[in-house]
């Protein structure tokens, strides 16, 4: 590709598409779709380091697994016996190819954690006006409180949301809590970052989202760990006016959350039996609950991809192998076929085999370790380094149990967040002396 001078239109370009992107990424698909078509052409246009990108890791398996994708689902394309498989094939590869588009998104935001936090902010306020204007206020009542949201998405794709913005104010908190010019100004900040909070764990707790729930803990977990240890490195006190704080947020978690006792226990407690059969091993007539169908599923997929181990059965045909395979006993949801085999990683070997799954996993590897090792050099801040690995480890434990990597929502959180990590690197990478991206 021909070099073109850069130009600080194409730079405003750029970044108002990053911008939108941001923002409209979970709420309105047509706006999001402009902001990232120009983010994406303004990158081609202004980019001129392709050499050193060749050499970066990430790049490499993000172009082999995209290449991998695209050239299995070519040939997939061919061999497929149905006309509705060869489709499927093609719309599903489509958009598998279409999450390398986190790498423009890096390049626009730039390694600036001040852009990184905006570009994140406009995704969780984006998500948020999204959630509120599926809310029926006409009818709007104490009942909605104890009825299982999903309006907006499927409940386990917004538990999955609602956890991960709730993570994340809780991981970024000192950014909202830093010292601000005026008092007013730090209780109004402080306040937002309070009312913001609780939306997103009511939202989780809504979306009565067993698997969100877990992935929640776990990074919960995770980032409280983090928290600890670098508390113990340090010799400095917290004062006393913050542990008084972090006590009254406690105390209003825990009210919070024991008003929604009910809720809670009956999710924990529902299907408990088909649980224990599963723990005990017998899995030869599993009950068609939730649980039931999850588990057949992986029998299923068990028994699929020892038919074509390496290579699978093409992007997007799990539905339809499962609606072929007759087995209403096992694989129907009520009235209907399960959709996909609601496991990310049972999905990923079904359609691209082991070598597909290996090419993922190298990627996600990768990107991991590229971003690791910015914040062992200081070069990422703490807090956002803290929010990168929390989602991880939300994201690794919620794939468990659903699968949306091919959806619009989930191909959003991945070009924002994945670009958000890489573009650290990137920009140490590629970014030359008096770079115009601001």
């Amino acid at each position: 590709m021909p070099s073109i001078v850069p130009t600080d239109g194409w730079s405003r370009a750029g970044l108002v598409g990053l911008y939108v992107f941001a923002f409209f990424g979970l709420l309105g698909i047509t706006p999001a779709t402009v902001g990232l078509v120009l983010l994406a052409l303004a990158f081609l246009i202004r980019f001129d380091a392709w050499r050193r990108l060749a050499r970066d890791p990430v790049a490499l398996t993000a172009l082999a697994f995209g290449l991998y994708v695209a050239v299995h689902s070519a040939i997939a394309y061919v061999l497929q016996p149905t006309p509705t498989l060869s489709q499927a094939v093609v719309e599903n590869g489509t958009d598998w190819v279409k999450l390398l588009l986190f790498i423009p998104l890096a390049y626009w935001a730039a390694g600036r954690p001040d852009r990184v936090r905006l570009v994140l902010l406009l995704g969780l306020a984006g998500f948020t006006l999204a959630t509120f204007r599926k809310i029926d206020w006409a009818t709007f009542d104490a009942v909605f409180f104890s009825t299982r949201f999903d309006a907006y998405l499927p409940s386990i794709a917004f538990g999955m949301f609602a956890g991960l913005g709730a993570l994340g104010l809780l991981a970024t908190r000192r950014a909202f809590w830093a010292m601000r010019d005026r008092p007013w100004q730090r209780w109004l900040a402080t306040t937002l970052w309070a009312v913001w909070l609780l939306v997103m764990l009511e939202g989780l707790l809504l979306s009565q989202s067993r698997g969100s729930w877990l992935g929640f803990l776990g990074g919960l977990a995770v980032l409280m760990l983090m928290e600890w240890r670098a508390r113990q490195a340090t010799t400095v006190r917290p004062a006393r006016r913050r542990w008084f704080a972090l006590l009254l947020v406690a105390a209003a978690l825990g009210a919070f959350l024991s008003s929604q006792y009910q809720t809670i226990a009956m999710r924990l407690t529902d299907q408990t039996d088909t649980l224990q059969q599963v723990i005990s091993g017998d899995v030869t007539e599993v009950t068609s609950d939730p649980v039931g169908l999850r588990v057949n599923a992986l029998l299923f997929t068990v028994e699929k991809w020892r038919e074509h181990p390496w290579f699978g059965w093409g992007a997007g045909t799990s539905r339809e192998w499962i609606a072929s395979s007759g087995r209403a006993d096992t694989l129907l949801d009520n009235v209907n076929w399960l959709p996909h085999l609601h496991n990310a990683y049972a999905e990923t070997l079904f359609q691209f085999g082991a070598v597909g799954l290996l090419l993922a996993v190298a990627l996600v590897w990768a990107l991991v370790r590229a971003t690791g090792g910015e914040c062992r050099a200081g070069r990422l801040p703490a807090d956002l380094c803290r929010l990168f690995l929390v989602t991880l480890v939300f994201v690794l434990i919620w794939n468990l149990f659903n699968y949306r990597v091919v959806r619009s929502d989930w191909m959003v959180f991945w070009i924002l967040l994945a670009g958000s990590a890489y573009s650290f690197r990137l920009a140490r990478l590629t970014k030359p002396p008096g770079d115009g991206r601001g």
